[in-house]
This record gives structure tokens, sequence and C-alpha cells, in this order.
């Protein structure tokens, strides 16, 4: 995701747990992920639902409740947002926050599991997939229903799917680019051209009947049905949702306007921006075994500081990544050290570099060239992640995450001060003569720390005396997508197991204004990464991944991005609640949480 993501399906981070149970002298709970297959169902067999259930959770869980909801019989839940959440249009989410407090008012064809992140049905209650691998005819649930009590039909889909494509905003549309069609109504979109009519729907999205859902593909697909339980596939009530006028699209977002729009275990009840959020429980719900039984609060506190506060005096039962800085003294503190909870994280975070334009560009150009990789060597990430992050990352010389499906080690560029400041000299720019660069990066302490060390290494290691710029998430997501910034804060959190998800959504140039920030455009690249995204044959998944490394060390080489670090993910759950966690790739479904019985 793009902030995803901060976010983010077999995660498979097992290689993980012995490094995040090091840390300190009281080790944190750890939760390592399971590997699951990458590879799309058996042609030509059914899939059927498994039991909706739970499984141990960081924080002791207990079974949800079977009986109806009626409402928050359970109290309140507070947990803390650390920025105002850029939208819950499900056309245009894409970083973490929206998509974490949207999967509890959403839900979609399929989801995933909170602890094994295996893809499992949602509304669906199965699927059967052709012969060849390339067409999936989904079956719905009759008793599936929106928050308002309508129900829920192949028809909502098919709008809200096309919704999506139809929105030359939409900033996840590509995670539909292997249905038939989708990319003609994407390009149409997008099209100056007033002299032919825009085209509304993909031909490969086809009602059967009210509960029967077709989907053809361009052809068979490894990571479809992964796909299928993103926020882009939610279904929305087309009845409501398209009452919106065309110059606000979004309203049913707003406060006292979502009710009947999702079909979650809880309704967007209020949305002061910049100041709070309010989920109540959908009373609705069309799941008694998944049924939610407490509201949440959730407050807008930017300072990290402040929230950690607020959560040692009771203010707060959640505090998700709490302050690097503050983990030792968490673990080694009698009361919170219990409380304190960790599992392993599918993301890394990466210095991006503009190949459209500024100091960096064209990708080509030897000196250009040159000046990237001055940056890849000069930067000391175990000294970063020490100073900046208290130890409490692991660092990355690759785009995709250790532990992930298809990961591959490797290393471009190993940190070497002295040869960074021959590469300097070698673009023309010796000692940094000439040069005038800033780091762009969001607005959070973390963040804030990173740069602030980047700073200092810019200095040490290059003689550069660099600027940075602290910016508000949403502002700096549209302008990081417009290539506005030279070098800048990049991250990424898997959303589905499979490399394509990384290779293909972050630097295939048919993303450049659409994920690909640093305008990256490698025919050979892109050759290899599409070429691997059609080997959906089981038996030929091996190969397909080398075709993805290949392409990895051809972005690595080019330096486009400088991995940096590989974040761990620590939470802070009060005692008196049971059931929240985190996963490699999001936080924990709310419908989990319940009132400790101890």
């Amino acid at each position: 995701m793009f902030s995803k993501k901060q976010l983010i399906i077999p995660a498979v981070l097992l290689m993980l747990a012995p490094t995040l149970a090091a840390c300190g002298t009281e080790t944190p709970t750890s939760t390592p992920v399971t590997e699951a297959p990458t590879t799309a169902p058996a042609a030509g067999a059914p899939t059927t639902a498994p039991a909706v259930g739970t499984t141990d959770t960081p924080a002791p869980a207990m079974q949800a409740t079977s009986a109806p909801s009626t409402g928050a019989m359970g109290g309140v839940f507070r947990w803390r947002a650390y920025a105002e959440p850029e939208t819950f249009d499900t056309a245009l989410m894409q970083e973490n926050l929206s998509i974490d407090i949207g999967q509890n008012i959403y839900e979609g064809l399929t989801q995933f599991d909170v602890n094994t992140l295996d893809v499992k049905p949602d509304i669906a209650d199965s699927w059967d997939v052709s012969p060849d691998g390339s067409m999936y005819t989904f079956h719905l649930n009759k008793n599936a229903k929106f928050s308002n009590g309508d129900p829920i039909t192949a028809d909502d889909f098919k709008y809200s799917w096309n919704r999506v494509l139809t929105n030359p905003k939409a900033p996840y549309a590509y995670v539909m680019d292997d249905i038939k069609g989708a990319k003609d109504v994407e390009a149409s979109a997008v099209s100056t051209d007033t002299t032919k009519p825009k085209m509304a729907e993909a031909t490969g999205i086809e009602v059967v009947d009210p509960q029967t859902l077709k989907v053809t593909l361009n052809g068979p697909s490894a990571y479809f049905l992964s796909q299928t339980s993103l926020w882009t596939y939610y279904v929305i009530n087309k009845k409501i949702v398209s009452q919106c006028p065309a110059d606000k699209p979004s309203c049913f977002t707003e406060t006292g306007k979502h009710v009947g729009v999702g079909a979650g275990p809880y309704i967007l009840d209020t949305w002061n921006h910049d100041q709070n959020l309010k989920l109540t429980v959908n009373k609705n719900y069309w799941r008694p075994d998944m049924a939610a039984t407490v509201d949440v609060e959730i407050p807008i506190v930017k300072d990290t500081s402040t929230a950690q506060a607020q959560f040692e005096q009771g203010q707060l039962d959640v505090l998700d990544q709490p302050d690097p800085k503050d983990i030792k003294r968490i673990q080694s503190d009698p009361k919170l050290k219990d409380m304190l909870h960790n599992s392993g994280f599918a993301r890394t975070v990466w210095i991006g570099l503009n190949l459209k334009k500024g100091p960096f560009s064209p990708l080509k150009d030897d000196k250009a060239l040159a000046l990237r990789q001055a940056v890849a060597m000069g930067i000391d990430r175990q000294q970063l992640i020490d100073l900046a992050l208290s130890g409490t990352a692991d660092p990355v010389t690759t785009l995709m995450a250790k532990g992930v499906p298809g990961y591959h080690d490797f290393e471009a560029y190993k940190f070497d001060a002295t040869a960074a400041k021959q590469k300097l000299a070698d673009a023309g720019h010796p000692g940094c003569s000439g040069l005038s660069l800033t780091y762009t990066t969001r607005d959070r302490d973390v963040e804030r720390a990173v740069g602030t060390q980047l700073q200092t290494q810019f200095k040490t290691n290059l003689g550069c005396t660099i600027k940075v710029d602290v910016i508000p998430w949403k502002d700096m997501l549209k302008a990081r997508q417009a290539h506005e910034y030279d070098m800048f804060y990049g991250s990424w959190g898997q959303d589905y197991p499979d490399p394509q998800d990384w290779l293909y959504a972050l630097f295939d140039t048919r993303q450049i204004d659409n994920g690909n920030d640093p305008a990256y455009s490698n025919p050979d690249f892109d050759k290899s990464v599409e070429a691997a995204n059609a080997m959906a044959d089981k038996t030929k998944q091996a190969d397909r991944m080398k075709m993805y490394n290949q392409a990895e060390e051809m972005l690595l080489k080019d330096a486009a991005i400088v991995p940096l670090y590989q974040p761990r993910r620590y939470y802070e759950v009060q005692s008196k609640w049971t059931g929240y966690t985190t996963n490699a790739q999001f936080a924990g479904y709310f419908y989990l949480v319940k009132a400790s019985t101890k």
C-alpha cells in the first residue's frame, strides 16, 4: 500500500520472529506469520467457505459473540489515529489509516484472516474457477446486507468496481488490471479525447443473477483472489452512493451520511476532521458470529509522546506504534511491559529519487546515475536505525521486505563514504558544490527522527548540507505522486503475498502518476515484471520468482530508490481489553475486541 501503505494473505514473516524477540531485556509478545501458497486455487474446483472464527492473538482473544449485536454492549474502545485519514471513499483509499479503519465499515467478496492472513470467504460463500484459471464465478451469501438492511447483490459489486475504474484519481485501480476490459475503462477515464464517449463498464465484470458475479480475466493470475480482499474491491450501496453530486462524489463519508453505504460490522458515525472519528456498531450486521460489541472512538493525536501519556493515564486503550525511543522504558516498566506486543511487519522504508526532473534525472544520464549512487553509498543504515529508531528496525538493501514471498537478498551499493564522495565528484558536484538538496518526509515523529539523522549523515558522509521538509501526510501523498519532490520518504507495506504487489504496483511505467513516485521507467524492468505477472502455472512459480528478482536488481542498480530499513510493529493494549492485535499487514478488526472478564 502506498503508506499503507504505510499498511497492509500470508505475509510470511516466520524468519523475523527471532529478531523481533531479541530487543530489550523484557521480551514483548511476538506473532510470527505463517506462509501459505501464492498461487490461485486449483482450476475447475469450487472453493467452499471455511468456518469463520479466530485463533490466538498477541492480546489474549475471546470468541466472537454468537448473538446479534444490539448496540455497544461492551463499552467504548479508544484507538488513536496519528493523523487525519485521507478518505473513506473505497475508490480513493490508499493509506494505512483509511485502510485500517475502513476494513471495519466495508466488506468484499473475500477477506484476510487476521492471524494467518490467508484469504477466506466474506460476502462470497464460495467461488468456482474455470479450467484455464481465467474465469471466477462468485456465489454471494443470500443473507448479506448493507448497514441499513438493504440486500447486497451482484449488481452492487459491479457498480462498486466500475466506479473505481471510471475514476481517474483512483490510486489502486491498477489492482483490477487483470480483469478483462478494466484497462480500457481506466484509459477512457483519463483520456482528453472529447470525440469519444467515456467507457462506463469493464466487460469482464458480469452479473449472472442477484447472487452470482462472474469475473473474466485477461488470462490466468496467481494473485487475483488475494486482490479481491483489498479495499478497492469493497462493495458499496449503489442506491445511496449514486445520489452524491458530481462535485462531491465522496459525500457519503461525512458525518451522518454513512448509514447503509457499507456492509461491515461498524458504521462511520462521526468524522470531525482533524479532531476525531467515531465508529458505532452496525445493528443490521448480517453475521452474528462476527458482530461487534463495542463502539470505537478514534481521537486524532499527532504527537506520539502525548499519545503515550494518554495511554498511560488510561485515556487511550490502544497505542499502535509507540515512539521507538520509548520501547526499552516500556519493556522495563512493571505495569506497561505486559501491555506491549509486537508483530512482524511486511514493510520497507526508502529514500525515493525523482527521475522525471531535478538533479537525479534522467534515468540513463551518467552523471545523474552517479549522483544517485552517491546517495546510495552514503547512508549508514545501521547507524540510522540505532540513532533514529533506537534499534527497533532491521537494515534492508532491497525493495521487498525480508520474509515475504519472493524475497531475494541483494545489495547493489554498500555503504562506503569515500566511494560515495568520489561518485559525487563523478556527478560533477565535488564536495557537494552546485547542489541544493531537500529531503521531504511525512509529519510523524518517527519520520522526523529519520529525517534528522539523514541530514546528519549527508553532511558527515557526503559533505552535503541538505534541508528537511516535514509535510502533512495528505498533502505529501498528492505532491509525491505528482513528482514534486527531488528526494523523499518512500514506504510500502505488502497488500497481498506476491512480488507483483511490490514491483508492478510501484515501479512499472504504467504506474507513473499513480504510485510510481520516482517516475521510474525502464523497458527491461517492465518486460520482466509483466511477463512474470502472466505466469500463473503452478509448475513455473520458481521461474516466475526469478524474473521478479531480476527486475528488482535492475531497479536497485538504477538507484531509483535507496532502501533504508524494515520496521518492527509494536503496539500497546490496555489489559481491560482482549482480542485486539495487529499483523504484518494491517491493524486488527475491531469486532474482535471484547471487555476482559479477568
